[in-house]
């Protein structure tokens, strides 16, 4: 698959599943090994969830995210997620949350 359809898989992903709720479409877009791992994972408040940016290369896309605050929330998060592919399907992700980092670790993020 071509760099632009492996991006358009992607935001299928973050535009249909995690924002419209559609977790049927996880079957169809990932692989059938992480289908059940992706659906225990796959939320996000949609009112308050954006995409950045969206590069790609091969069979590696990677996407720019960032999350407003819930009412109960003080800071925002963003980071990166990073998508494998193969045959029209994703086979891998990895997903930084920078604020989520900086919590850990003791920083106060305030914005």
């Amino acid at each position: 698959m071509n760099a632009n359809h492996n991006k358009h898989i992607v935001r299928r992903y973050f535009e249909e599943v995690l924002l419209d709720g559609r977790c049927d479409l996880v079957d169809e877009l990932f692989a059938s090994e992480i289908c059940e791992l992706v659906k225990r994972y796959a939320f996000f408040e949609a009112e308050l969830f954006s995409i950045s940016s969206v590069i790609s290369e091969g069979n590696t896309v990677m996407v720019h995210w960032h999350k407003s605050p819930l009412a109960d929330e003080q800071a925002s998060q963003n980071g990166f997620a990073v998508f494998h592919l193969a045959d029209g399907k994703i086979i891998g992700l990895e997903m930084i949350d920078f604020n989520g980092i900086l919590r850990q670790i003791g920083e106060e993020v305030l914005y």
